[in-house]
């Protein structure tokens, strides 16, 4: 029997949700897929955020030692300046990587930070990318248009990503938006799986992922019609019509696993898994207004506040570093996804700041003040659930790329970076937001149906991934091997091999020919050119 291992990535999936369509009919054969085998909550990264989320999962190893802790991160531990993150800040191999140097074929769809694509013995079509540079993105050279002659309906405008209908998953849409706005979903998922179903057919690999995101994008945007908590005693026209609307996009999805499980054959490990979970949020805390209101901040002169209508969820665009005096701030945040504060040292990304000497002092005060001062002004109740240090959050050799601490809020949503005309607002509207308990299920030989897992790790799929393929595990995995998916007489018909600690990624795939690095080099180049004028004020 020959090994063969597949990633099924449903982006942002929760069972708050999925088992709410299963029940409903909707995605009968999830509900069967479940039955058949293992299944249970699958533990997110801190913050649970997509870029450091599946990149633990698929390198096992941590954000603060694979390098990616956001989509977009400061360009060193003391640059100023913010990049958009990409394959080169991986610092750690992933399962494709390894499996690639053992000879094995591999194919990777939609993944993030997985551009350019790496170097692999197979196929990679990188996520996050819009249309007109996938193809020079991914690998080998000259692979979609090859793929296009096989696949008269594969529309590389569509498989690409549109930022600019993707901003209304973090901006809101008005409702006349919504059907349109899920239909390019429904139509874009399809080009990915069309990918996927022809290369199962003529290219089958022992390993491959692919992930819908999709989903992510739905429940961002959609909550309120997913969420059966949220279902209205008496639903309008509207409600349901974009409610159906939204089931047609994972029925889809239902029929893409069912298709998958039937081309991977009986003897393969299909493994269904998300990055994080979903809830809602109908709140927003303007993160640097606290700050400001507590003195440890203050704004610019010029730095103008944003209106208190907006829906956003606070995460459309970085602030920058000139909205803020910081000859008179202490601490600041950047990058609101992250849910991150930064701590202005002396020395470090500027002459301003306190001193090195008061660092740990001054931080263990502002934790503090999060936990106990950070109030609902109505309640007085606690906004901050948790507050991390950097070392607990992101202990390893990328620490210092990440904030100093990272906040976990009382409804889980995303702060709000924004100079907002208060500290807290209800938003007008409940919107989906991260949750650290995404979704696992597993199916194949060996392994225990019907069973309900306690929690697993996202650090765990990588290991357990490597021993269903009988390749070495290496021993810097921060997971394990997760035995009790599995049945005692699997486990006893095949043994984990243990391996040295990963090679660097220059040795495992990540290198790139010179035609994609030079087209990538100009575009990276166009890119920062923009990012560091709008972070010295030029550009908005």
């Amino acid at each position: 029997m020959k090994a063969r291992v597949v990633i099924f990535g449903l982006d942002g999936a929760t069972f708050t949700v999925l088992d709410d369509l299963m029940r409903r009919g909707v995605m009968p054969y999830l509900a069967e897929f479940r039955a058949s085998g293992a299944s249970g909550h699958l533990m997110s990264t801190v913050p649970p955020l997509t870029p450091p989320a599946w990149t633990t999962l698929f390198t096992g190893r941590s954000p603060g030692h694979h390098g990616i802790t956001n989509f977009l991160q400061f360009e060193s531990e003391t640059s100023k300046y913010i990049r958009v993150v990409t394959s080169r800040e991986v610092r750690c191999p992933t399962i494709l990587a390894l499996a690639s140097q053992a000879g094995l074929r591999v194919g990777a769809l939609n993944l993030i930070a997985h551009n350019p694509a790496p170097k692999l013995n197979g196929y990679v079509v990188p996520g996050w990318v819009t249309w007109r540079w996938i193809r020079q993105y991914s690998h080998p050279e000259g692979f979609l248009d090859s793929l296009r002659k096989q696949l008269p309906e594969l529309d590389i405008k569509n498989l690409g990503m549109d930022f600019s209908e993707e901003r209304k998953a973090i901006q809101g849409a008005t409702l006349t938006d919504y059907e349109p706005w899920i239909d390019l979903h429904i139509r874009r998922e399809r080009q990915w799986f069309g990918i996927l179903r022809h290369q199962m057919m003529h290219d089958p690999s022992a390993i491959e992922a692919i992930v819908f995101d999709g989903v992510d994008k739905l429940q961002h945007l959609c909550w309120p019609y997913l969420d059966p908590a949220l279902e209205p005693a008496e639903p309008s026209e509207a409600f349901l019509r974009i409610r159906n609307k939204c089931w047609d996009y994972f029925r889809q999805i239902d029929g893409f696993l069912k298709e998958t499980m039937q081309r991977a054959g009986r003897d393969a490990h299909v493994f269904v898994v998300s990055d994080h979970g979903f809830c809602g949020s109908n709140e927003v805390l303007y993160i640097n207004n606290w700050l400001e209101q507590e003195g440890f901040l203050t704004w610019s002169a010029n730095t103008t506040v944003q209106s208190e209508e907006s829906a956003e969820l606070g995460r459309a665009r970085p602030y920058h570093l000139t909205f803020f005096d910081l000859a008179r701030t202490k601490a600041f945040a950047v990058l609101a996804s992250t849910n991150g504060i930064n701590i202005q040292v002396k020395g470090v990304r500027g002459p301003d700041g306190i001193e090195p000497s008061q660092y740990e002092g001054f931080r263990a005060e502002l934790i503090d003040a999060l936990l106990t001062r950070c109030v609902d002004p109505e309640t007085g109740d606690s906004i901050v659930r948790r507050v991390w240090t950097r070392e607990e959050a992101f202990a390893g050799p990328s620490m210092n790329l990440a904030s100093d601490l990272t906040l976990e809020l009382r409804d889980f949503g995303f702060f709000s970076v924004l100079r907002g005309g208060s500290v807290l607002k209800k938003r007008p509207v409940v919107m989906g937001t991260h949750h650290p308990e995404g979704v696992l299920g597993v199916c194949g030989p060996g392994v225990r149906r019907g069973t309900r897992l306690d929690a697993l790790h996202l650090l765990d799929i990588a290991p357990t991934a490597l021993y269903l393929l009988g390749l070495p595990i290496p021993d810097d995995l921060e997971g394990r091997v997760s035995s009790e998916i599995f049945s005692k007489e699997f486990l006893r018909s095949r043994q984990a091999i243990h391996g040295d600690a990963t090679e660097s990624t220059q040795s495992v795939g990540y290198e790139q020919s010179s035609d994609v690095a030079e087209a990538y080099q100009d575009a990276e180049e166009e890119e920062q050119i923009m990012m560091r004028l709008r972070a010295l004020g030029y550009l908005e």
